[in-house]
């Protein structure tokens, strides 16, 4: 019994897990073995069109999108067909999503698929195979359990551990002693002789000695010096709907995950452009534009209209906007009544003058006195018609140009000052924008400028004109807002992006594009498959805010992902 335990334990020593390690080069690549449901899958692409089949039990699942944009095409008709297949027509399921289902697709073996797709009043021509096999967990477990069927190698070392384990157990056996004469049998059976006991204690260190010697021959044929096992498990996360990261960096992201978080492309093609330069501005109002109201002279503001005019109001040029009262010192209000006293006192003598001439006979006056004592009195009534009080008088505030008002300073009542500002007009659809430029930059060469927004829009601008002088040790520049005036307010500052210079060779590519390696070294992603994105590390410049130019890294008719690419960067 105890040689036939042994027998079976040499018999089971070839198929015995290896043991790990094996030497300073020796690698046994993942150590893990994912459990996720493998997925067959089939890619195909045509001149404008990329589709994408999974095959889940029963239901074959299509993914059809732009080859260029990767844009979901919904308003298509796909009709499936293939060797021994019948010719079926696929449902829509909504956002370029398309499926049938059918006994075919679940039975195991390699399906070569034709698939007729008409999109657009254009027909296109895709076809593939595709693989349905075991199920995941079969292909997970069959390396681990019975990796050993498949190596010849291990059969060789098992047959030959079972022949050394078997020689062995003979070799030892152990031998009987001739019987006594003398017929003592007793004691000989109670007491074994001393060469018995010798052998058995050796055969019993033989044996295990032999189980893990074959045990070590074993590991030593599957994971011998400088050998890799990192392709011998299949990594079946490989064929599922998560999202994961290649060893070699690459992304792969299934076509459910694309349309979540709606991955875009486009592709590139070089072009020469002159780079960017990004300023400080600030959104000012069109010099032509824009006008102020201030007070002439001291008074009190009385309302025009009876209303007063609100900040956001649009006017006219010469609309009435409010009347102001004089006001006056008291010692100048007492000057003007002493002088108006005395005209009045001389307006009086001079009527009186002017009566008694008048009555006395004619041919005893000249009439040149009578002539000089009228216009003396016209001249002391216009004096006293000047010299009125004024509290009835009030001066007219009209405004100096068409617009909105932007600034109004004045309540019924209000006294002002001589100069205050008491209304401020601009042309709201005539806005300019003061950028900033660097002392000693040439700025003669600007080709382009733009605005951006806060939402990452450009504004094109219009260069107006550079100021002499210095501010702030920087010149001024002038650009006028082309479009979308509406959306600044004076006095905000935003940034402004000129393009000038020597021209640069490059690939133009929006700046959402661009996104932080884990080193934080500017990448992009190019998509090199259906399901497969690559990071490529880029030197970039900026162009107009909107987008940059990428000088180094990129090649021509790349597919680059310009939108959903800080998602792709975040998969591990």
């Amino acid at each position: 019994m105890r040689r036939f335990g042994l027998f079976l334990l040499l018999l089971l020593s070839p198929v015995t897990p290896a043991v790990p390690g094996g030497g300073d080069d020796h690698d046994h690549g993942p150590s893990e073995i994912t459990v996720e449901a493998q997925i067959p899958r089939l890619e195909s692409a045509g001149s404008e069109l990329e589709l994408v089949a999974t095959a889940e039990g029963r239901k074959l699942t299509l993914y059809l999108d732009r080859l260029d944009t990767n844009e979901p095409v919904t308003d298509a008709k796909i009709e499936i067909s293939g060797e021994g297949i019948p010719s079926q027509l696929a449902l829509s399921l909504g956002e370029g999503v398309f499926g049938i289902e059918a006994d075919w697709v679940e039975t195991p073996g390699a399906k070569a698929l034709t698939f007729v797709v008409t999109a657009d009043g254009a027909t296109d021509l895709l076809n593939g195979t595709l693989e349905v096999g075991a199920s995941a967990g079969e292909a997970a477990g069959a390396p681990a359990r019975f990796g050993f069927l498949a190596r010849p190698q291990l059969w060789i070392f098992g047959v030959l551990a079972v022949l050394l384990g078997f020689l062995l157990s003979f070799a030892f056996r152990p031998m009987r002693l001739p019987a006594d004469d003398t017929g003592e049998v007793d004691e000989a059976e109670a007491a074994p002789p001393p060469r018995l006991s010798v052998v058995r204690r050796k055969r019993s260190q033989v044996g295990p000695a032999a189980l893990i010697f074959c045990m070590l021959l074993s590991g030593a044929a599957v994971a011998g010096g400088d050998h890799d096992h990192a392709h011998d498990v299949p990594d079946t996360r490989l064929g599922g709907n998560v999202p994961h990261t290649f060893p070699d960096g690459d992304v792969f992201l299934p076509k459910p995950s694309q349309r979540l978080l709606r991955v875009r492309t486009t592709p590139v093609t070089q072009s020469e452009t002159r780079p960017g330069t990004e300023l400080v501005g600030t959104v000012i109002a069109d010099p032509s534009s824009e006008g102020r109201v201030q007070a002439p002279m001291d008074g009190s503001i009385a309302l025009a209209n009876d209303k007063v005019l609100f900040v956001g109001e649009t006017v006219k040029a010469g609309d009435l906007l409010a009347l102001l009262a004089p006001t006056m010192p008291v010692y100048e209000r007492g000057y003007l009544e002493q002088l108006a006293a005395d005209v009045e006192g001389k307006l009086r003598i001079a009527e009186q003058r002017l009566h008694r001439l008048r009555n006395i006979s004619d041919g005893y006056v000249a009439q040149r006195e009578i002539d000089d004592t009228i216009t003396e009195l016209e001249a002391l009534r216009e004096q006293k018609r000047v010299l009125a009080p004024k509290s009835g008088q009030k001066l007219e505030l009209r405004a100096p140009v068409d617009g909105v008002i932007s600034v109004s300073n004045v309540r019924p009542g209000q006294v002002v000052n001589t100069r205050d500002t008491l209304f401020e007009i601009v042309d709201p659809e005539r806005l300019w924008i003061e950028a900033v430029g660097l002392l000693g930059q040439d700025y003669a060469s600007i080709d382009a400028a733009h605005v951006i927004l806060g939402d990452d829009r450009a504004i094109p601008l219009t260069l107006m004109g550079r100021s002499p002088a210095l501010r702030n040790q920087a010149r001024p520049i002038f650009f006028k807002i082309d479009a979308e005036p509406e959306a600044f307010a004076i006095g905000a500052a935003v940034k402004v992006v000129v393009q000038g210079g020597e021209a640069l060779k490059g690939f133009a590519i929006p700046e959402a594009a661009v996104v932080r390696g884990a080193a934080g070294l500017p990448q992009i992603w190019q998509k090199v498959g259906a399901e497969r994105f690559k990071p490529i590390p880029v030197t970039v410049v900026p162009l107009d805010g909107a987008n940059v130019l990428v000088t180094a890294g990129l090649e021509a008719d790349s597919r680059v992902v310009v939108e959903g690419a800080e998602f792709i960067n975040q998969v591990r």
